[in-house]
This record gives structure tokens, sequence and C-alpha cells, in this order.
């Protein structure tokens, strides 16, 4: 199944992609950049109006923005989107990214849906980036531990926690690798009945540790069995990785003994344009009680 996000449109806004590129609309700005699941496409790209415009570096290191006016160049000024509760800073990041990724909304809207399930449970995050997900949780009364090897995007979530009226919430705040602080847990003995993560396709923490997806997301599910024993309530897991989808991650997770069970189901995250075409964003496997 595809799921189209609940962005209200005065938030954020899909006006066109194709060639490989996006054109969207966050808030009062509009930024294009790429979108690695649209190669080819029948939008007139030449006659895109954007506020900036995002350049990837084919060589080492980030690409670059390049600004159409003075205020798209500035990244401390007030910009910002909210959805439901949530406020999102946004800026125009040397990766590429915003703060935010729309897509995931279907998956907040998903666990606002279970609040009085949830409610009072243990969560993990892990690949948490800004928080959006941390928030959905936070604002569902789940105690959430936010994982995230890179210390600017847990910085950015607890701005992002505390502009959402959640500076008291019960987050932990950890800057570690996944597996590592996934490992420490395990030989805590603590237990998460909510685990979620997002991993990239690849990444590098700090201390040298590697992410490859290909690899690592079979380990990553086991520790995930490990942290929640026979408490587990709710699982997300989502990539934006080539190759990988859907019916992978779940055939992967159900070869857990906890999963084999249920009505655990499949999604591809979807951003819908405002021609009504659909963009490929993403796949998810999400499990969970009502």
């Amino acid at each position: 199944m595809d799921l189209v996000l609940m962005f209200d449109e005065a938030q954020y806004a899909l006006i066109d992609f194709g060639n490989g590129e996006k054109l969207e609309r966050f808030g009062g700005r509009t930024i294009r950049r790429e979108t690695p699941s649209v190669d080819v496409g029948t939008a007139k790209t030449d006659d895109w109006v954007c506020d900036a415009a995002y350049e990837k570096h084919y060589g080492s290191g980030p690409g670059k923005w390049k600004p159409a006016s003075p205020t798209a160049s500035s990244t401390t000024d007030d910009w910002s989107i909210e959805h439901d509760r949530k406020r999102f800073l946004l800026k125009l990041a040397p990766s590429g990214q915003v703060g935010v990724f729309p897509e995931q909304s279907a998956n907040w809207d998903w666990i606002d849906k279970r609040r009085k399930s949830v409610e009072g449970l243990n969560a993990i995050n892990l690949f948490a980036y800004t928080g959006g997900t941390t928030m959905a949780l936070a604002n569902c009364g789940v105690s959430v531990t936010h994982v995230d090897a890179a210390k600017p995007a847990v910085t950015w979530a607890r701005e992002n926690a505390q502009a959402s009226g959640l500076a008291d919430a019960p987050i932990r705040w950890i800057v570690d690798d996944a597996l590592a602080y996934m490992r420490r847990e395990v030989k805590r003995g603590k237990k998460y009945q909510i685990i979620v993560a997002d991993p990239p396709s690849f990444g590098r923490a700090p201390g040298g540790d590697v992410w490859k997806i290909q690899r690592d997301l079979p380990t990553l599910i086991e520790l995930a069995t490990q942290l929640a024993g026979d408490e587990l309530k709710m699982l997300i897991l989502s990539c934006h990785t080539p190759g990988i989808n859907a019916d992978d991650l779940k055939q992967q997770a159900r070869e857990t003994r906890r999963l084999r069970f249920g009505s655990g189901e499949t999604l591809e995250l979807t951003l819908k344009s405002q021609s009504g075409a659909r963009l490929p964003s993403g796949d998810c496997f999400r499990w969970g009680v009502r």
C-alpha cells in the first residue's frame, strides 16, 4: 500500500518533480533539489522558480545551495513549518536537506491514532535525525530515547522539541552509533516496547564506525528484538535505499520470533504533487497494537 503525507498545504507542498529533481515549498520558501527516485520525467524544469537550489558536488565533499534571493541564503532566521503539534526549525543544510522528511508524516499520523495503546511505554528512535518521530511519540505520552550519530542533528532535534513545547518531555538525547548503543542497552538489560529506525544507505559515526544497510540491517533487527523481548508493542522500520523495498523490510523483520504473527503492513512513503502525481519517497514496514 502507499500513503500520502498529511501536511497542511500551507506548511508543505510538492509543487512538481521530474528529470531527477523536485520543486517543494516549505512554508514561505520554495526550494529545488535532486530526488534520486525520479530519473526522468516530463516536467518543464526550466520553468521552475525557486528561492534556492541545491547543486550536488559529484567529487569529494558536500554540494552547495545557490540562493535566488538574500533571504534564502540565511540559515538562522525564523523559517519553520508545523505538523500537528510538532514544529520544525528549517535551514539549508550542506547535505541538501532542510531538516524534515515530509513523507514520514504518514507514520506520525499512524502513531497518533494509537496514542491510547502507547501512552506510558518506552521507545527507542534510531537514526532519529531532527526528531519528527521522537516528537510524535512524546506527544502521545511515550518516553523516548532519541539516538543519532551526528551531534548537530541531535542538537537540531532538541531545538525542535523545545519549539514544540516538549522541553520537559521524557526524552533522552543520545549522540552515538546506533548499533553500538543498542549493544550497550542489551547488556544493561534495558527494554523498549517501541522500536523505530530509519537508517540511511551509508553512514559514518564520529568514532569511525561505518553503517552499511545491506550489511548491517539484519544486525539492527536482531538487536531490536533483544531490546524488545516479548514486550514489543510497535515497530516502524523505513529506508530510502534503492534495491530494498517494503517487502524486503517485512521479510527481514518477520524472521524474528515476535513478528511472525500479527497484522504488520508494508507501505510506500509517497509525496503527492499539486498535479496529483505521486513521488515515491521511501519504503516502510510497520507493526503495532491498536
